[in-house]
């Protein structure tokens, strides 16, 4: 079965680690440019085709310029293959401009260790089926980015009620759309997914900078919700940092991601 991610991520290799992708509107936001989880998923998708290694550990992306839809390449290179770790990057580019470059380690969950230490626990929230559907309340096509997933939050937040709470701070399970189960790809591109939380003082509009995701295991099969534990702690000068933990429906941690970014109106 094809999935509308695997789709808009789609890569016919070059050779030299040259992939040509086709960017689509289709995971545009509301600034109508393409969302960054969306152009993560597109640049790791091309690394793994490349990697010694089978899973993704970590990816680092700085955005240079907001992609357009249509045809872009991407440029992969190996800088090291370890033993346990391996690193390459990634520069997407379109009409001869760089528009995003990525650095990426790669590694093998059958080869990790066993040791751990977790004292954090998951975030106490209903169950999916048991929470608002948040999805209902954004009229179809508006967003786009918004059309490709299904989210499920405890209580309606305060902003699409027009009371923002003044919190820059959220619980939110989401999904695929089409019900695409987790893993790597998908992880990465749902910690970017969430309207920001600075919705809750006044600024929805925002753009990513740089994107760090750290993935935390490979997700069981058939994981398919997530819960999204979103904070925002400070804004400064128009720019504001993003916290996302992605955790699965058994309470286990899946990726941690941290971003930069500017608020459109701000």
């Amino acid at each position: 079965m094809s999935h509308l991610l695997d789709d808009a991520i789609a890569s016919e290799p070059l050779g030299d680690g040259r992939h040509r992708v086709q960017v689509t509107a289709d995971w545009h936001t509301a600034n109508q440019t393409p969302n960054g989880g969306y152009i993560l998923a597109l640049l790791l998708n091309a690394v793994l085709q490349e990697s010694k290694h089978p899973d993704a550990l970590t990816i680092a992306i700085t955005y240079f310029r907001p992609a357009v839809a249509g045809s872009a390449e991407i440029a992969v290179r190996e800088v090291r293959v370890g033993r346990r770790v391996s690193t390459y990057d990634a520069v997407l580019t379109q009409g001869g401009k760089e528009v995003a470059h990525a650095v990426v380690s790669t590694h093998d969950w059958d080869a990790a260790g066993t040791f751990a230490h977790t004292p954090h626990a998951v975030p106490e929230a209903p169950r999916p089926e048991d929470c608002a559907d948040v999805s209902a309340l954004v009229p179809a096509g508006m967003v786009p980015i918004l059309d490709r997933y299904s989210y499920r939050a405890p209580s309606v937040p305060g902003w699409l009620t027009g009371t923002p709470s003044g919190v820059t701070e959220s619980l939110c399970w989401i999904r695929a759309a089409d019900e695409r189960p987790v893993d790597a790809l998908l992880a990465g591109a749902m910690t970017d997914a969430f309207p920001p939380v600075t919705a809750e003082i006044g600024h929805l509009a925002s753009a990513t900078i740089q994107l760090t995701v750290h993935f935390r295991r490979r997700p069981e099969p058939g994981t398919v919700w997530a819960l999204g534990h979103v904070v925002t702690r400070h804004v400064v000068a128009g720019y504001h940092d993003e916290d996302v933990e992605l955790w699965d429906e058994q309470g286990r941690l899946l990726a941690q991601s941290r971003q930069l970014a500017i608020l459109a109106d701000g």
